[in-house]
Order: structure tokens, then sequence, then C-alpha cells
């Protein structure tokens, strides 16, 4: 016995049928409004026009033939069931032609200037009836079609319960049979042979599944063993980079830091010449540390070395940490450098987030200019506290707002490069992601930038706590 046809039906009728059988009542009703507003503008329009014409008429005749002009017009307009015509005169005298009559009319009334602020009436009594017994055949045209839709519909979910559903379940219990175990399955002679071909893909399917099932073992054995040795090849390629790094990084600081010693002891003498080489050096040492720095800081994030030791600490102890080095960054610069402290209490590691603070604020200094102006806030946002860093410079394009993330990236125009190799937002963005965060970015050209990342509140980490806690009460008793 068939099973009760499932929730496809209902899908079929809303995914298919439904929508073709909405579209054509909207249409038979857009169309049966629209026929009918034509039918009462058309009327509407030819009354007046008998209006207009009449009225013209007797402009021209000036009261000579009056009453045959009333008359004439009455003829002309029996098509478009005009049964009476009055005329009211300035000096008080009407005529009419046309009988009586006691069926609703309706009435199209026009005053026309006759000079000294005297107007003349012009009445036609028009006759409804037959208007509105076509509106009426319009209606019972357009329901007749709204019937004939929605049979239609009931007709086409008849036609899909007999000749996709049942099927359909003939075929789900023949594939529920060989997902259980057997081998092959029973052959049915569908009447309307809609699912012929189906059903022998199935039985060609069932000889297959039969062979690889066989197999099956022996290939998730080959797999795991690929998957395996691929992890150990990465772990091995990691531990690799990043020793090779570390050698890199310890072969190259023993030269750095001896050329350091050296030119430090170098005396520069009274020699301009030998004074300005001197200070080149120690500008071209710096500069050589510093990008060695930055290439071994992004080789360790990369490698994924770092450890995040999270715990508490204050907005204000984050903004103090490297205090001093910011300040005298900016007062090279000759930039103004403003903190706005709050009492939030953030979760993370201190010093991972005073390393990624400090990128951000160098490249804003760096992008403020001389007399810029660069801002250092703490703002409460729903899902934590965003720490944010606003400058006044020449700001960045929406075009190269993602570029400026990657690793030697600068932009600048002609003559206005500045100091550094573009790595600084580079490791800012891998500090955010070992952080769990990432770096927001507003910036528009000669409107500054303002970056900003979030970190959890610690207050709304132990509200949450205590209510977990709370939850979990009962279940502990």
């Amino acid at each position: 016995m068939l099973r009760r046809p499932t929730a496809l039906l209902p899908r079929l009728l809303a995914d298919g049928v439904l929508p073709c059988a909405l579209a054509a009542l909207a249409l038979t009703a857009t169309l049966t409004i629209r026929q009918l507003r034509d039918m009462d503008d058309m009327a509407h329009m030819r009354i007046a026009l008998h209006l207009e014409q009449l009225s013209t008429a007797l402009d021209r005749d000036a009261g000579h033939a009056t009453q045959r002009l009333l008359d004439d017009a009455l003829r002309m307009g029996e098509a478009d069931r005009l049964q009476r015509i009055d005329l009211q005169q300035t000096d008080g005298v009407q005529l009419h032609s046309g009988a009586p009559t006691a069926a609703p009319l309706e009435d199209y009334r026009r005053e026309s200037p006759v000079g000294d602020g005297r107007h003349r009436t012009l009445t036609l009594h028009v006759d409804p009836q037959a208007r509105w017994h076509a509106q009426r055949l319009v209606w019972l045209y357009g329901a007749l079609n709204s019937f004939g839709i929605v049979l239609l519909t009931l007709l086409a979910m008849h036609s899909m319960r007999y000749r996709v559903l049942q099927p359909l379940q003939r075929m789900q219990r023949a594939l529920d049979d060989l997902l259980s175990g057997a081998n092959s399955i029973a052959q049915t002679d569908e009447a309307h042979r809609e699912f012929a071909r189906l059903q022998t893909s199935t039985s060609a399917l069932a000889a297959l599944l039969a062979a690889n099932r066989l197999d099956r073992t022996s290939i998730q054995r080959a797999t795991a063993i690929d998957a395996l040795d691929q992890l150990r090849q990465s772990q091995a390629a990691s531990r690799s980079k990043t020793q090779f790094m570390a050698l890199v990084g310890h072969h190259f600081r023993q030269p750095l830091q001896a050329m350091q010693l050296i030119t430090a002891s170098l005396h520069p003498g009274i020699d301009a010449e030998q004074q300005a080489l001197l200070a080149q050096m120690h500008t071209s040492i710096g500069v050589m540390t510093k990008l060695l720095d930055a290439l071994l800081e992004i080789s360790q994030l990369d490698a994924g070395v770092v450890e995040v030791a999270s715990a508490p600490f204050g907005v204000a102890d984050l903004f103090l940490h490297d205090r001093s080095w910011q300040l005298d960054d900016a007062r090279q610069h000759n930039v103004s450098l403003i903190w706005r402290v709050s009492h939030h209490h953030l979760h993370g590691d201190v010093e991972l987030t005073a390393a990624l603070l400090r990128q951000l604020v160098s490249n804003a200094i760096a992008c403020s200019g001389a007399h810029g102006r660069v801002l250092v806030a703490a703002r409460w946002r729903r899902h934590g506290v965003r720490i944010e860093v606003r400058d006044n410079g020449v700001g960045i394009a929406a075009i190269h707002q993602q570029r400026i993330f990657e690793e030697f990236v600068q932009l600048h125009g002609d003559g206005d490069r500045r100091d550094g190799y573009g790595l600084g937002l580079a490791i800012a963005a891998r500090l955010a992601q070992v952080l769990g965060t990432q770096i927001g970015l507003r910036s528009e050209p000669g409107r500054g930038s303002t970056f900003w990342f979030e970190l959890p509140d610690m207050m709304a980490i132990e509200r949450h706590g205590s209510a977990d806690a709370r939850r979990a009460l009962p279940l502990m008793r």
C-alpha cells in the first residue's frame, strides 16, 4: 500500500504551480479592472465630445436655430445612450430636447460664459444601463477565468500526486532496501514510464554499490595514511621555517650589533663630511635592524609559534604601556598625540595588544604629517570594547583600503614617501588574527583615517559566566 504523500507536494505547488497561478490571477484581475476603466473612460470621453461639439455649435448659432441644434445633437448621441438635453439661457429661458424618463440617468453639465458675467448652462442626460451591463459581463468573464485558473491548479496538484509522488515513493522504498544491505532492487512497471530510466539507473547503481563496498575500507585506510603524512610534512615545514628564521635572525643580529658598537665608538671629529657620513651609518644600521625585526616578527606570527597569554587588564594599562616611546615618535614627526582613557577592563594578551596598538599609532603618526593630530580612544560596544586610532592625514581611497594590509605596500605621492618599508599594518593584521579579532578601517581622501579593533569586555564576560553558573545550578542538585 502506498504511503501518504510527503511534504514534497506542497513544495512543488509552492515552487512551481502556485506562482504561475497567482500570476495568472493577478493578470486576470489587472486586465478586468483595466477593461472596466477603459469602458468608463471611453463613455465619458464620447459624452464630453458631444458636449463640446454642441457647446461650440451654440456659440456659433447665436440663438437663431437653438432648438434644431439640440434635436440634432440628441439624434447623434443615440448610439451613446443620450436621452435628454437641457439648455438654460442667460435670460432664464429653458429649452429641452428629448422626453423625460424615470430611469436613472447620468448628468454631464457645462457652463459657458456669454459675456457680462453671465453663463449658459448645458446639461446632457445619459442612460448608463448599457454600459453597466457590459461591465457586468466583463466581471463575469474575469470570474470565469479565475475559476478556470483555480481548477487548473487543482488538476495540476492531482496530476503531481499520481504521476510524480507515488513513483518517487516506490523508488524511495527500493533505495531504502538497497541501503539496508540488499544487492538488488525489485523492478516495477510504471503506468506512465516517467521514471523508467531512473529505475534502470538505480539498478545499475545497486550493482556498483555492491562492488564498491568491498573497496571502501581500503580506500579509507589509504586516505587516512595520506592525511597523516601531509600533516607531518606541514608540521615539519613549519618547524623548518621557524628554525631558518631563527638562524637568520641570530646570524644577522650579531653583525648588526657589532656595527652598532663600532659606529658608537667612532668619533665624528670636526669635519662636516665625516659627521654626515657617521650619521648616515647610524641611520642605515637602525633601518636594517628595524627591517630585520619586522621580518622576524612576521615570520613568527605566520609560523604560529606566538603564544597568547590571556588575562584581564585595564585600558589605562594598555595606553601607558608604550606611551613614552609613542610620545618620542610623535615629537619627532611634530604630531600631537592625545589619549582618551576609559575605565573598561579588557580580556586578552596585554603584550600582544600593546604591540598591535603600537603599530597602529606609529602608522597614524607617519600618515598625519607635520602639525597633525592623532587620537587614541576606547569606546564601549555591545560585543566588547573598541580601541580606535584616529588621524587627520590625507586619508585612503576605498580601492586601496585592502592593499595597505599587505607586505611592503605604501601609498604615497611624489615627494611624499614615508620612512619604513610598509610592514607595520601587515604585522598589525597578523597580531589581530592571533588575538582573535580583526582590524577595521574607515577613511576618506582628505578626511583622515580611523583604525580600530575590538576585545572582549571583562565585566561582560563575568556577567555571562555568572548567568551560566546560575543556569547550571538546578542541574547540580
